[in-house]
């Protein structure tokens, strides 16, 4: 590197400096020594410190970035693939544990000589191969369809539509926040009825994304004049499945520095290196305009809300259901009363709330009856379905002169008929005693809460 691209000096603090995360100018194939001199920036003393990096290398000779003695144009095949490896390489000595490596590529076509069809090269492959000789364990292969493309097609070739994202690991550790892609726009229609088989944050992303890549010439930011700029939302995705806020995002391709913006906007350190002095310049002209104030509110969707309330109120339909097929009888349950202790509104497979349940029966019920109902209550609880609810429950029995103190104030609601996705009516919370015995046996154990709802199944679909 040259002095006016030299990385900013080493040093023994744990505090980069302030410029330090940023797309550098300098050699892939010299990130051994370079990462050496950023893990001290970086404060980890010669430690790996790498969290993820994202690249995509050249593809081979297909592209000439104008830069001398580049990567894959101008190289033989081989040669390429070994530079590739030693940087794979480098980049596994400096990752963390839990960290891991994306790499962005696409099939090329070779042209032969010798009167032979133009043969597909599997590139992608190819650089996995070298990425495993090196120590990185291939976890995932996902199809990016990019949409817009070059018009690079021949006789016998269709349009390329798509790329290949391989998503390296380094050990079982690694980090991947699946459920930060979660999305409830695609929920199957019949999730009204049955909440508890969704995640209410929503569906598991699946391994093909549609994301186009920018409209070239279109753009007003000159950052994305690149051959193969990477979208921000493509970005986006593969730094909050590997990254927490804070971590070092590093791309020894950095091009125009798309990796290194996502990674700043998303609260990461963003590293990049990259041989053209152009697209260097591109980036510093354009980082400052690209950047934005990251806000720590965290948003939480109407229908993730509305899962959480579904299936909080299922629980106590389900519970009547359990006692009943336990022995019990409507005669002697007439409700079951439910109140919202707490939710939990951040990422998780499980613990998605608190809630209290008190199973409401008539005075007649003989102490034996009432240990027997206990002792239903805590093995039904503790087995599927209601176990796989994903709720912390706390049951206990009440007779209905006591049912009116469980909501000394505000209004309830009261479902029916079954439905615990439509409240039928509300009423006093004061007044559920007097309610209950005015209803006389119960055709469906109604569920009584201070949590209101009325969804329709039409809007399920």
């Amino acid at each position: 590197m040259s002095d006016t691209a030299a990385v900013p000096g080493a040093n023994s603090s744990a505090t980069a400096e302030p410029d330090f995360w940023t797309v550098h100018q300098g050699d892939a194939r010299d990130i051994g020594t370079w990462l050496r001199r950023a893990a001290h920036e970086a404060g980890s003393d010669g430690a790996p410190f790498l969290q993820t990096t994202i690249t995509s290398p050249p593809y081979a000779t297909l592209v000439d970035y104008g830069s001398d003695n580049q990567i894959g144009f101008g190289q033989s095949y081989e040669d390429y693939l070994e530079s590739c490896r030693s940087i794979f390489e480098s980049v596994h000595q400096w990752t963390l544990d839990s960290g891991s490596m994306w790499v962005v590529a696409d099939s090329l076509m070779e042209r032969r000589r010798d009167g032979k069809p133009s043969r597909l090269v599997p590139l992608p492959f190819d650089l996995a191969t070298q990425a495993k000789s090196v120590g990185w364990t291939l976890r995932e292969v996902i199809i990016w369809r990019k949409d817009r493309t070059r018009p690079w097609s021949h006789h016998g070739k269709l349009r390329n539509g798509f790329e290949y994202v391989l998503f390296f690991v380094k050990s079982n550790s690694f980090t991947f926040n699946v459920d930060r892609l979660r999305d409830t726009g695609s929920l199957k229609s019949w999730w009204v009825k049955y909440p508890e088989r969704h995640n209410p944050w929503g569906m598991t992303p699946d391994n093909v994304w549609e994301i186009p890549i920018p409209v070239q010439g279109s753009w007003d930011d000159s950052a994305f004049r690149h051959a193969c700029p990477f979208p921000p939302e493509l970005v986006r995705r593969m730094v909050t499945l590997s990254s927490e806020e804070g971590d070092v995002v590093f791309d020894p391709f950095a091009g125009s520095g798309s990796v290194v913006t996502g990674a700043l906007e998303e609260g990461r350190r963003g590293l990049g290196v990259e041989l053209n002095p152009d697209y260097v310049s591109l980036f510093h002209k354009s980082a400052p305009t690209l950047r934005r104030e990251r806000s720590e509110a965290k948003s939480v969707s109407v229908m993730t809300q509305r899962l959480l309330e579904l299936r909080m109120l299922k629980y106590p339909k389900e519970l009547a259901r359990q006692i009943l097929r336990s022995g019990f009888t409507a005669l002697q349950v007439r409700a079951v009363l439910m109140v919202v202790e707490s939710v939990n509104y951040e990422f998780a497979r499980t613990g998605y709330g608190t809630i209290s349940c008190s199973v409401v029966v008539v005075d007649e019920l003989s102490e034996l009856e009432t240990a027997r109902l206990s002792k239903i209550l805590a093995e039904v609880t503790a087995r599927a379905p209601l176990s796989k609810y994903g709720l912390d429950v706390r049951c206990e029995v009440v007779s209905v002169d006591e049912a009116s103190a469980q909501f000394p104030q505000g209004d309830v609601s009261v479902y029916t008929k079954g439905r615990a996705w439509s409240a039928d009516f509300t009423l006093a919370g004061t007044d559920v005693g007097r309610w209950i015995h005015e209803a006389g046996v119960p055709t469906v154990v109604p569920v009584i809460s201070p949590l209101h709802v009325r969804q329709s199944l039409e809007e399920s679909s």
